[in-house]
């Protein structure tokens, strides 16, 4: 995907690190003005946080400060190094987290991975 919109992302997103095992990333997103309004939480946990993202081009994502998610397809985005060590205590290396719409898209999320590591290996 070349380009994005916000209303792209817009829904529940549930997000699988990759390489480790910690509980989902339960993501809630909605659009506020140009930027998109995230609530987040782990699935073991009750409260949410709040962020806020810029949609971006070239590849087609967005942007949480220095952080960028790059869409897959219309059921996937990867952020790379998104889940750094919450879960762990500050210890430890940073790892890739590929989101998916819940449901049948889950099943997919890690070809879907694979797709975003080879594309990103053509770059």
């Amino acid at each position: 995907m070349s380009t994005a919109t916000p209303t792209d992302f817009i829904g529940p997103w549930i997000g699988e690190t990759i390489g480790y095992d910690s509980p989902a990333h339960i993501w809630e997103i909605s659009v506020r003005a140009s930027r998109l309004e995230i609530r987040t939480r782990w699935e073991d946990e009750s409260g949410w946080e709040l962020m806020y993202a810029e949609v971006t081009d070239g590849p087609a994502g967005f942007s949480i400060g220095e952080q960028r998610a790059v869409l897959v397809d219309s059921q996937h985005f990867v952020i790379p190094g998104w889940d750094t060590n919450d879960t762990r205590g500050g210890v430890g290396p940073s790892y890739d987290v590929v989101f998916s719409r819940p449901g049948i898209a889950e099943l997919s999320a890690h070809q879907a991975y694979q797709r975003f590591v080879a594309s990103r290996d053509q770059a």
